[in-house]
């Protein structure tokens, strides 16, 4: 007895004495193999012990690709903070003067630096004779720079709408483009108030390296007797003109009293430091990322970037101490400073 699992049947045409039937059969053939191999695919709890392991994955390896995109973004700040330390080194080197605030017409040292950032042409179309929120210069202030953006920041592209234009008769106010970034003036006097928030003495001159203006004669490198290496020319001041205390957003900018009024490279983006509780809030010894209001504020996680009067950059950290701090923002307080204090 033939076993069927040995055959199978095949459909055909007959042949007989050498001549092909018109007659369909039915042939008997062997199949190879007892039975057919059945495919067995991934069951349901397999698949989600599968989904389980590529999620902890991710969840390993975002966190460092963070990293490294947050690291990429600091450098890129700390090199257009190199580029206006260079710039304002070539405009000492060409005027043998600092660019401290002119007067008479007004003008401040983010304009008085473009041809020095090779914005010849944003140079030329901004009007020296006249002020700088005078109406012929409404289009150039409105111009964003990547040098004075900081990539860390959030909303690169942000504008002051308090800007101080005197807008012609019929004409509406505008904008002008921020700037992530603010010249040094010094450190504000009442860290000494009582009770005092500084330990250490209280220096004879509290001024910065952009303090003065024309009028009392322009600054220059040789007045920073505290060594150039050892004194702040700008720092990080970002995310203005919105309200920015120890990492989260207060205000939109709508109102003044809810903004930072001068943050606008055009304008008087210059100011002496304050020091803030750790809320952002009162007078206290945080110096840096505890407020953007006129204080010393990035979006790196540790601290913010500084340029130092020799043009080098510098990262302050966040837990440095009011009194470090402070002698650094001096040109001539007299202070003994050593670089592991920051």
């Amino acid at each position: 007895m033939i076993s069927t699992r040995s055959f199978g049947l095949r459909f055909g045409f007959a042949s007989s004495f050498g001549s092909w039937s018109d007659e369909p059969v039915w042939v008997a053939l062997p199949v190879t193999g007892s039975r057919l191999k059945r495919i067995r695919g991934f069951t349901l709890i397999e698949l989600l012990v599968v989904i389980a392991i590529i999620a902890v994955l991710i969840a390993l390896l975002l966190p460092a690709v963070q990293a490294a995109r947050e690291a990429a973004r600091r450098m890129q700040c700390a090199n257009n903070l190199k580029q206006i330390g260079l710039a304002t080194h070539n405009f000492e080197s060409a005027r043998g003067e600092l660019p401290t605030t002119m007067v008479n017409p007004t003008h401040y040292w983010g304009a008085m630096l473009l041809p020095f950032f090779e914005q010849t042409n944003l140079n030329h179309s901004y009007n020296f004779e006249i002020r700088f929120s005078d109406p012929p210069n409404s289009t150039a202030v409105q111009i964003h720079l990547n040098v004075f953006q900081c990539p860390s920041t959030p909303e690169p592209y942000r504008v002051n709408p308090h800007f101080p234009a005197r807008p012609a008769a019929g004409q509406t106010r505008w904008p002008a483009a921020v700037a992530d970034y603010a010249a040094s003036a010094g450190i504000i006097s009442n860290l000494w108030n009582n009770p005092p928030v500084i330990s250490s003495p209280r220096p004879a001159s509290l001024d910065g390296v952009f303090q003065g203006n024309d009028s009392t004669g322009q600054r220059s490198f040789r007045e920073v007797s505290d060594g150039l290496s050892n004194t702040v020319m700008f720092f990080e001041s970002a995310g203005r003109p919105y309200i920015w205390r120890a990492g989260r957003q207060i205000s939109r900018a709508e109102t003044p009293a809810l903004s930072v009024l001068v943050c606008a490279w055009a304008e008087g983006n210059l100011f002496v430091a304050r020091g803030y509780d750790q809320g952002g809030v009162g007078r206290g010894r945080c110096m840096v990322n505890c407020s953007n209001q006129f204080a010393v504020y990035g979006f790196h996680p540790g601290g913010a970037n500084v340029c130092m009067a020799d043009g080098s950059v510098r990262f302050l950290k966040q837990t440095i101490s009011a009194e470090t701090f402070a002698a650094l923002l001096t040109r001539q307080g007299g202070e003994i400073i050593s670089s592991d204090q920051f």
